[in-house]
C-alpha cells in the first residue's frame, strides 16, 4: 500500500522540508531529478531522449534531469516550448547548471530527433485550463507518438481531481515524487500516468490515504474441520421479471468468492436458469421476503428494477438486513434517501448522481469528493465505480488496483457485488470486504486483457475459485 496526499499536504510538506534546508528546495530538486534517471537508467540507455522543459520548477527537474544524462553519454537535448524559468526559481539554476554541462535547447519540438520524451512540462500545482502555447504543446506531445516518461504527473492532469485540463500528456510511465496524488489513481490518471511508480524522498506523510498497487490477497481461509454453514449465508435479491441475468452473476460470483450458502431469491422464471448455471445455488421465491427476512448477508438490487415489489423489498430489508446495495436498490435509495450504516454502497457514476442529487458531469469532475461527500451523507462504505474504483468512509479514503478498459461490460458490477457480499458473509469488516473485492476483481480482470480484447463477467467468475495468481 502506497501513501496517498492531496495536492495541498504534498505541497505543506514540500515547504516543511524547505524550512529545515535553510529555506531552499533545491536539494529536494536534486533528489527528485537523480530518482527519476535512475528509475528510468535502462529505459534511456543508447536512446537518444528528448526533455520538454516548462518554466516552472517542474520544468527545473526536466534541466536537471537532462543534465544528469549528459554526465552519462545519453544523446540528449531539451526543448524549452513556454520559454526560459525565471531567475527567482530553483528551475533557473537547473538551467544554467545544464547549459554549462554542454546542454542544448531550443523552443521548437520537432527540431530534435529523439526515440522518447520526457515530460516536464507542468507539474502537481497545474489547477487551471491549458490555453495557447501550453496546449499546442501538449497535443503536440502525443502527436509525436513516441514514448513518455512523465516526471511528477502527466503535463495537463489535474493533480486532486484526475480530469484532464482539457488535454494532457499520455505517458508509458511516470515517476511521482513524495506521495501519491489522487489524480493519479482515478479519473483519467491510471491510463495517462502509465506505469506508476512513488520515490517519497525521504519524507513522511502522515496522511492515512492508502494506494493498493498491486492485488495483495487478505481473503479469508479455510481450515480444519469446517462447514459450510460456517463460512457465511449470503441472500442474492433481485431479477424479478425479465431481468435474471444480473441477479444469477451476482448469486455465482459470490459463490466462487467462498460463501458458504448463496440463496438467490429471484422471480421464478429465473430459478431452472440459475441452477443450469450454478447448481449449487438455492433459489427462493422473491415474495417470501417480505413476510420474514432469513438471517444473512444481503446483496440487494441486481436485476430488481423499480416496481412497487422491488419498493416493498427494499423497505423491508432496509432496516433488517445488511450487506451490498447495488444497482436498482440504490435508485431506491436515492428516492428516498437516509442514513445506512452498515450497508456497503455500490454505485457507478450515474447512480452516485442519483444519490447526491447531481449530475453525472458532476461526478466525473471531482470523484474523490463525491466519495466523501457520499460517504458522510449516508454514514457507510462507498464503492465509487469506474476507472480508478475509490473505496471511501467517514474517516478514510482507499484508492484500488486499476483493472483495464476491456471490462467496461455488461454484468461487471454485479460480479463485483457478489464478491464483496460473498466476503462479508466470510466476515470480513464492510471496508475491508470493498478493498479485498474491488482489488481482487480488478487483479483478475486486468490478468485477461492481456489475452482478450473483451473481459465478461462470465470470464472473471470462474477465476474467484482458484488460488489467487500474482504473477505479472
Amino acid at each position: 500500500m502506497g501513501i496517498v496526499c492531496t495536492v495541498q499536504d504534498v505541497q505543506q510538506l514540500e515547504r516543511e522540508w524547505a524550512s529545515d534546508h535553510d529555506g531552499s528546495t533545491w536539494g529536494l530538486m536534486v533528489a527528485a531529478s537523480q530518482s527519476f534517471v535512475a528509475r528510468f537508467q535502462a529505459d534511456f540507455a543508447g536512446r537518444r531522449v528528448l526533455v520538454v522543459a516548462g518554466n516552472g520548477n517542474n520544468g527545473g527537474d526536466g534541466f536537471y534531469i537532462a543534465k544528469l544524462l549528459l554526465e552519462q553519454d545519453v544523446k540528449v537535448s531539451v526543448a524549452t516550448p513556454l520559454g526560459l524559468p525565471p531567475d527567482n526559481i530553483d528551475a533557473f539554476r537547473a538551467c544554467q547548471e545544464y547549459q554549462a554541462a554542454g546542454g542544448q535547447m531550443d523552443e521548437h519540438l520537432e527540431s530534435a530527433e529523439a526515440d522518447l520524451l520526457v515530460d516536464a512540462l507542468f507539474g502537481v500545482g497545474l489547477n487551471r485550463p491549458l490555453s495557447g502555447k501550453a496546449l499546442v504543446t501538449v497535443t503536440r506531445i502525443n502527436r509525436l507518438n513516441l514514448p513518455v516518461y512523465a516526471v511528477d504527473i502527466p503535463s495537463g492532469l489535474h493533480a486532486q481531481t484526475g480530469v484532464c485540463q482539457p488535454v494532457a500528456v499520455h505517458a508509458c510511465a511516470t515517476h511521482t515524487f513524495i506521495a501519491y496524488k489522487p489524480g493519479q489513481l482515478t479519473a483519467a490518471g491510471p491510463a495517462l500516468c502509465g506505469e506508476l511508480t512513488l520515490d517519497s524522498l525521504g519524507i513522511q506523510s502522515t496522511s492515512s490515504w492508502r494506494y493498493a498497487r498491486a492485488f495483495e490477497p487478505c481473503l479469508p481461509a479455510r481450515q480444519g474441520a469446517t462447514h459450510k454453514a460456517e463460512h457465511g449465508n449470503l441472500h442474492v435479491v433481485g431479477g424479478l421479471k425479465n431481468m435474471a441475468g444480473a441477479a444469477i452473476i451476482t448469486a455465482t460470483s459470490a459463490l466462487n468468492a467462498g460463501a458458504g450458502r448463496v440463496f438467490l431469491h429471484c422471480h421464478e422464471l429465473g430459478h431452472a436458469a440459475a441452477l443450469a448455471r450454478a447448481p449449487e445455488l438455492m433459489t427462493r421465491d422473491v415474495q417470501r421476503l417480505l413476510e420474514e427476512p432469513p438471517e444473512g448477508t444481503y446483496v440487494i438490487g441486481p436485476g430488481m428494477g423499480m416496481s412497487s415489489l422491488a419498493m416493498q423489498l427494499w423497505q423491508v430489508l432496509l432496516p433488517k438486513a445488511k450487506g451490498v446495495m447495488d444497482a436498482d436498490a440504490l435508485r431506491l435509495l436515492a428516492a428516498q434517501p437516509v442514513p445506512v450504516s452498515g450497508w456497503v454502497l455500490t454505485p457507478h457514476e450515474s447512480e452516485a448522481a442519483a444519490l447526491l442529487g447531481v449530475t453525472s458531469a458532476d461526478i466525473k469532475a471531482d470523484r474523490l469528493d463525491s466519495a466523501q461527500e457520499l460517504a458522510s451523507k449516508y454514514q457507510t462504505t462507498v464503492v465509487l465505480k469506474g476507472a480508478g474504483t475509490i473505496v471511501a468512509t467517514t474517516e478514510d479514503i482507499r484508492f484500488c488496483y486499476a483493472g483495464a478498459p476491456e471490462m467496461s461490460t455488461p454484468g461487471m458490477g454485479d460480479c463485483l457485488a457478489g464478491i464483496i457480499g460473498s466476503l462479508i458473509a466470510q466476515g470480513l469488516l464492510p471496508e475491508q470486504a470493498a478493498v479485498a473485492g474491488v482489488n481482487w476483481h480488478a487483479h483478475l480482470g486486468a490478468k485477461l486483457a492481456r489475452r482478450q480484447r473483451i473481459v465478461l463477467a462470465s470470464d472473471i467468475i470462474p477465476l474467484l475459485k482458484q488460488i489467487p495468481d500474482l504473477a505479472d
